[in-house]
């Protein structure tokens, strides 16, 4: 069940930013971002890669390490693409949106989605190194394909978690996973899915 578990934690991002709008992504698709949202290419999140690996200043002193050394790996291979509202936020959380492909298929059957749905919560919990509870998990469709949705609490404590995981191909999915601190979730769920409602597959 592993391959439909994709990597969902919680990124902050500090950088030169692309202009938020109708933004093309390096992995192949068009998306609207509102404009509280600024945007990190894939370049630009690997140009700052040393910002994630800071581990002194306490961003991400509750999210294991390991889980920490994943989402490194994958940000200096240039695997994640990251847009992180710019107004709104309190503390060193900031809500985010992450953006990777992952080699992957979806559940086709519902004893498949059962199955996937029922096991989550423990993966999520052996990953994020703490109990971890699974709100919603469920198919639906999004660009005219089919996609997993998931509701979970974030790696950080205090945060929730909502990930599309939609196919693009025949064993490859694409993984847009947003964080948000719980009390701006409400907010987080609107903004979110106004941009997955708006992808544009080429």
């Amino acid at each position: 069940m592993r391959r439909f578990l994709a990597l969902a934690g919680s990124i902050l991002a500090f950088g030169a930013p692309a202009q938020a709008g109708d933004y093309e992504s390096g992995f192949g698709f068009g998306i609207s971002v509102p404009d509280v949202w600024l945007v990190l290419t894939r370049s630009e999140v690997t140009a700052n890669a040393s910002l994630f690996e800071d581990e002194g200043d306490g961003r991400f002193g509750s999210v294991p390490a390991a889980m920490r050394r994943a989402v490194l790996e994958r940000i200096e291979a240039g695997q994640l693409e990251i847009f992180y509202r710019r107004e709104g936020f309190s503390g060193s959380f900031v809500d985010n949106v992450n953006i990777m492909r992952q080699p992957a298929d979806l559940p086709s059957t519902e004893n498949q989605l059962s199955g996937v749905c029922r096991v989550l919560p423990s993966e999520f919990s052996r990953v994020f190194g703490r109990p971890i509870g699974l709100d919603q998990c469920e198919m639906r469709v999004l660009a005219n394909r089919l996609a997993l949705y998931l509701q979970f609490d974030g790696a950080i404590p205090g945060t929730t978690t909502l990930q599309y995981q939609l196919q693009r191909h025949v064993g490859e999915t694409l993984v847009l996973t947003a964080t948000a601190s719980t009390q701006n979730l409400p907010r987080m769920l609107g903004e979110f899915e106004e941009m997955v409602e708006s992808i544009r597959i080429h």
